[in-house]
């Protein structure tokens, strides 16, 4: 709004004394722009005399906007209008008491804001009432002005519209205390519909409308005593009361009550107030926390010294009762109080003269003071006067501090003693150079009279000396050059300097600059330590050359030098490496000795020893120089080499080494052939990450096939694992939940045909496929470890349920079960006596040929010894299929031999056939063995076989292997037969009898 526009609507609307102010942003107080001629007639200025000067200045020390309230010009859009009372000082001195009211309007040309006040004299008023219909609808009791009715009127409507139009809730009660003004912030509070709101509305039905509304939060739940409580404040004239609505708004209530009996009632907003108050009263409160957390006495006293702020600690330094200190208590009370509380034993008996002394201006005025307590306690008060005149005292417990210090004089006495026994010479000086302290042996070192040598002398007036003095060899003869300043400061830049001086004799010279300037000095004798360095050097080097063997121990194999996991797996790494930065492929070759082994057993780890040097000499021989060769296991080696692309490097190497190393070695002066199986994996076909273990797989590939294989990892190997694995795992479950069970094959004697003899069959009774034979398991079983414990199973399954058919029999039918080598060299002699004592019959262990029986040692011997000391009896499986020897069987003397049935067949093939079969079996009946032939599928054959001497036979011909309750019916036909055949003899003999 523009200045004519301004005096248009406001200054020539009214005949009251008018001024008008421009608020400058940042300025506190208007300055006066203009004023009408109501303005001069009431006050007596003219406007050439006050024009340009501020509002404030005629306002008698009162201000006209409220102190401290900010106005921002962007904030305002519209006018804020406020009332309140001042004193205007007139022309002649004389102050005139007015009532003013104020409209705030931007000044949008300039900026800032126009500050309207319309003065009235309160002297001249006399009552009057005015009515004004607004848009509120309200009617107004006010003081009417003793100047004509029209421009009353009008200065009333400005005054009531502005009042309407104000942000803040107005209202006001008559003397009944019945609503008769109010503005529309005022029924805004109290509802959304302004038409609940009207003329003759007591108080207490405003505020069930507010409550009702849900306009006074916290009101609620209290509904009724909060409302008591607004009533009361109403009837005793409570001047404010503070009110919060929604959303942590805040209002304070201001009531004043007219001569005539009517009561002005308004609200305003004190949020931000409030907030401030309440952020203030958390600092305090932090403050206060804070004060007391410190252990230590704090303290403030205001200019006149009385009590103002204290902390826990000052109420503890003080008195036994905190209660005894209160706000506003002079210094010399609280004195008064310390002394009665035993706080100041010097000042008992002289309380006064103490407190006069404690209350002097000198002593007050002290910034810091010392203060020893009984019990060698210091304290040390620090006093400082504020700002505003407070007197600031904190009392610090520098007892520690105190004792530190004389800790401190006295180790430093006890230094400078120190520092003259120290044989060694020391100086300090400052940061000037200037001599400080030194011991005896340094002025001894630099002077002839050691009383040469004064405090404060500079440092090169007492090289001076010491050159002359002649006690600085290396001057000597070039004393002038070392005096010089210019030598003497190249010497000092020197943090360090070594001297050798003749007869092996060391010394080191040490200086430094602390963080005060200060240059010290040690000369220290090193020779004991220049010789005991060189000492250890000798010993660090000899130890780095152990480090380096011991580093070499630990990533090689001692026997054959090669490389050991740890060396491959950092080898391997390495290689990883350099394929990710240059390209190309890794290859893995991993090698297994096929008969280490038994050259072991049989001829002892020294032998064996010499197996693996020219093993691993072989295979260095044929590797190239950048392949990576390891021995990772007993009889196992690995090769890695890189290869380019697609290159056949991997596999000739394989082949090479196949070849080489099957070539027979001189050992003990006996020929040894051993031979090796290698696995072959190689990159991209392998993952980097798994080329290692896919090695692995193709060996146990190469070696499934027969000894001296090459297996070359693919993919389908990967398949064939998970299937191994797959088994291996129903396996294990089988094993714990007792899965196997014991088939049965009849064993007959070859004259009479009838049962004597049953072999135990290891069977798999699988949840999914069915009933399982060795040919599907035995392999992993093997590998796994585990076909002792399924051997074990089957063994006592069987004693069990033979033991319960048989066990009363005159003669129960022989039992016999095949067991590997685990099982007979797996120690448990004493279960197996338990469980052979449990069945009534003969129990037999069948050993397969292929245990390679000619090359067991004594100690499985023994085994065997032990198994037949139990009655057990032993007995050699499929003999001809193996390499078993006639003197193998004379070493093992097994009590039977059981023909394999790949040599059965042969009987029906001719005469070469039947021939080898008889010598078998009179090799048998020559040792004084039993003879058994298995695989017997035709009724030829058993005649046959028969004829030649086995005096048992076992083969489909006779039964299948069967599960326990098949074999119960099989032997129970078979006894029904052979009496219907022995009655129908007995007949026929009778009949040729008669």
């Amino acid at each position: 709004m523009d200045f004519s526009v301004l005096t248009k609507n406001f200054i020539e609307l009214t005949g009251d004394a008018i001024a008008i102010g421009h608020l400058v942003p940042g300025t506190k107080s208007a300055c006066l722009v203009h004023v009408n001629e109501a303005f001069t007639e009431l006050f007596g200025y003219s406007s050439k005399d006050i024009l340009g000067r501020t509002m404030d200045s005629f306002h008698d020390g009162e201000t006209l906007l409220p102190p401290g309230a900010s106005f921002n010009p962007d904030t305002i859009v519209h006018r804020q209008a406020f009332l309140k009372k001042i004193s205007f000082v007139h022309f002649d001195g004389t102050p005139v008491r007015t009532s003013v009211s104020i409209i705030l309007l931007p000044n949008p040309d300039a900026g800032g804001l126009f500050v309207c006040a319309t003065y009235r004299s309160l002297a001249d008023n006399e009552q009057s009432k005015v009515t004004k219909t607004g848009t509120a609808g309200i009617v107004a009791s006010t003081e009417k002005a003793s100047y004509p009715s029209g421009e009353n009127e009008a200065s009333a409507n400005h005054l009531l519209s502005a009042i309407d139009d104000y942000s803040e809730p107005v209202a006001v009660y008559d003397k009944d205390m019945r609503l008769c003004f109010w503005n529309k912030a005022f029924a805004a509070s109290l509802t959304d519909r302004p038409n609940e709101i009207g003329s003759g509305l007591t108080v207490e039905e405003l505020l069930r409308i507010g409550l009702k509304n849900g306009k006074f939060p916290a009101a609620r739940g209290l509904e009724e005593d909060w409302l008591n409580q607004q009533l009361t404040d109403l009837s005793e004239a409570v001047p404010a009361s503070d009110v919060e609505i929604d959303g942590n708004v805040h209002q304070r209530i201001v009531r004043s009550r007219a001569h005539n009996g009517d009561l002005l009632v308004m609200r305003f907003d004190t949020t931000e107030i409030v907030r401030q108050r309440m952020a203030a009263d958390r600092v305090h409160a932090r403050l206060v926390a804070a004060l007391n957390a410190y252990p230590d006495p704090i303290v403030i006293y205001d200019k006149d010294l009385n009590l103002v702020c204290w902390n826990d600690g000052y109420a503890a330094s003080m008195t036994d009762d905190p209660a005894d200190l209160f706000e506003g208590m002079h210094l010399k009370e609280v004195l008064h109080t310390a002394i009665r509380h035993g706080r100041y034993p010097d000042a008992i008996g002289q309380e006064d003269a103490w407190v006069r002394g404690i209350m002097a201006a000198d002593a007050l005025d002290r910034d810091w003071q010392d203060v020893e307590l009984d019990g060698d306690i210091h304290h040390r008060l620090l006093r400082s006067r504020s700002s505003n005149g407070d007197y600031v005292v904190i009392r610090l417990n520098s007892t520690e501090l105190v004792r530190q210090k004389r800790a401190a004089e006295a180790t430093q006495a006890r230094l400078i003693a120190a520092l003259n026994a120290y044989p060694a010479p020391f100086v300090i000086y400052d940061a000037d150079d200037c001599l400080v302290v030194c011991n005896d042996a340094y002025r001894m070192s630099m002077a002839n009279n050691p009383d040469d040598l004064e405090v404060g002398m500079h440092r090169t007036h007492v090289a001076r000396i010491a050159i002359r003095a002649g006690k600085i060899a290396n001057a000597m003869g070039r004393e002038e050059e070392w005096m010089s300043n210019e030598h003497q400061s190249v010497d000092v830049s020197k943090p360090m300097q070594d001297l050798e001086l003749p007869g092996d004799v060391h010394h080191r010279i040490l200086r430094s600059r602390v963080e005060n300037g200060d240059l010290v000095i040690l000369r220290i004798d090193t020779t004991e330590l220049v010789r005991q360095r060189r000492a250890v050097e000798e010993y660090s080097r000899k130890l780095e050359t152990a480090n380096q063997e011991i580093t070499y121990k630990a990533l090689h194999d001692d026997l054959t030098g090669l490389g050991n996991r740890r060396f491959l797996s950092l080898k391997f790494d390495e290689m990883v490496r350099k394929r990710s930065v240059e390209g190309g492929e890794i290859a893995a070759l991993h090698i297994d000795l096929d008969r280490f082994k038994q050259i072991n057993d049989t001829m002892g780890h020294l032998a064996g020893d010499e197996v693996l040097l020219d093993i691993s000499m072989r295979i260095r021989d044929q590797a190239a120089p950048e392949d990576i060769v390891a021995r990772i296991g007993g009889d196992e080696f690995v090769v890695l080499l890189s290869v380019s692309g697609d290159g056949d490097r991997p596999e000739k190497l394989a082949n090479i080494l196949i070849a080489t190393l099957s070539r027979p070695m001189r050992i003990k002066d006996k020929v040894c052939r051993v031979g090796a199986s290698i696995g072959l994996a190689r990159t991209p076909l392998a993952e980097v990450d798994q080329l290692l273990t896919n090695s692995d797989v193709a060996l146990y590939k190469a070696k499934r096939r027969g000894r001296g294989q090459l297996g070359i990892f693919d993919r389908s190997d990967l398949e064939d694992l998970q299937h191994t694995k797959e088994v291996a795992d129903d396996l294990l479950l089988a094993i714990e939940n007792g899965d196997f069970e014991p088939f049965y094959q009849p064993q007959v004697n070859a004259v009479t045909g009838q049962v004597v003899g049953i072999e135990a069959l290891a069977r798999w009774r699988h949840p999914d496929k069915g009933v399982l034979a060795p040919a599907a398991f035995l392999s992993v079983a093997t590998d796994l470890n585990v076909a002792a414990d399924i051997d074990r199973i089957i063994f006592e399954k069987a004693i069990a349920e033979c033991e319960h058919a048989f066990g009363a029999m005159p003669h129960p039918l022989s039992l016999s079960f095949n067991v590997s080598e685990n099982r007979v060299n797996d120690g448990e002699i004493d279960a197996i006596r338990r469980q052979v004592q449990a069945y009534s019959g003969q129990i037999s262990f069948e050993l397969l040929e292929t245990i390679f029986l000619e090359e067991q040692d004594d100690e499985f011997l023994f085994r065997l010894n032990q198994l037949r000391d139990l009655g057990i009896g032993i007995e050699v499986d499929d003999f001809g299929s193996g390499r078993a020897s006639v003197v193998a069987l004379q070493r093992i003397n097994p009590e039977r031999l059981k023909i394999d049935r790949r040599l059965v067949s042969l009987v029906a093939e001719g005469s070469g056939g039947l021939r080898l079969l008889r010598s078998i079996i009179e090799i048998g009946h020559a040792l004084e063995m039993g003879v058994t032939a298995e695989g017997v599928e035709t009724r030829e054959q058993a005649e046959i076989l028969a004829k030649l001497g086995c005096d048992r036979l076992q083969g489909f011909h006779f039964a299948k292997p069967m599960a326990f309750p098949d074999l119960i019916r099989f032997l129970e036909l078979q006894r029904s037969s052979v009496a219907s055949v022995r009655d129908e003899h007995q007949a026929k003999a009778s009949s040729r009898t008669t």
